[in-house]
């Protein structure tokens, strides 16, 4: 018997042919469907992470198609995508944005106490709605407006990590469905 790449795999098709495959070749089969809005570089990693999975974690040297579609599908949920008739498509989610300058506003009243009474008034309200997702963007700037500070130092990085914590900690609170956040 031939000796494998250690990246390959052999995949048995319906046919019952077994053809040794590598992330790549995976990779080029799908984007032969109508992939290029997916991202080729993020296809590729879950194809090759999906081929890592049963060769080093299952101890597997081929596998059936289904099998391999099955856990590609999986991992291509988590990322917000699904496979339907061989092509990706990304999934709609219900996403809830926020931007925490505009949360704290232009008044006097930037202080970490608003902040957090702020934050969490906004989470209330941003949950009701029952989104998949919620996305807060400008938490540095946020802090550095708060503090009042023009550089990025301990204190900074210490109402950060407060900020990300709380935030987490009312998202688990008030959450009743399956929620992700996302914070930058």
């Amino acid at each position: 018997m031939i000796r494998l790449h250690p990246g390959c795999l052999v995949v048995k098709v319906a046919s019952g042919e077994q053809i040794p495959c590598q992330a790549e070749s995976v990779t080029l089969q799908l984007q032969g469907t109508d992939l290029e809005w997916a991202g080729e570089e993020l296809i590729q990693h879950v194809a090759a992470a999906v081929l890592h999975y049963f060769k080093e974690q299952q101890g597997k040297e081929s596998v059936s198609v289904a099998e391999f579609t099955e856990v590609l599908e999986k991992v291509l949920k988590d990322f917000g995508y699904s496979l339907s008739g061989g092509q990706v498509c990304q999934e709609q989610r219900y996403v809830e944005d926020a931007d925490l300058n505009e949360l704290i506003g232009e008044s006097d009243e930037g202080t970490e106490l608003a902040l957090f009474t702020r934050l969490q008034k906004e989470m209330k309200k941003m949950l009701k709605s029952a989104p998949d997702e919620l996305r807060f963007v400008g938490l540095r700037d946020c802090v550095k407006r708060v503090l009042r500070a023009r550089r990025w130092g301990k204190r900074c990085q210490s109402l950060n990590d407060q900020v990300i914590f709380f935030l987490r900690r009312c998202l688990s609170v008030h959450s009743v469905a399956d929620c992700s956040m996302s914070v930058k």
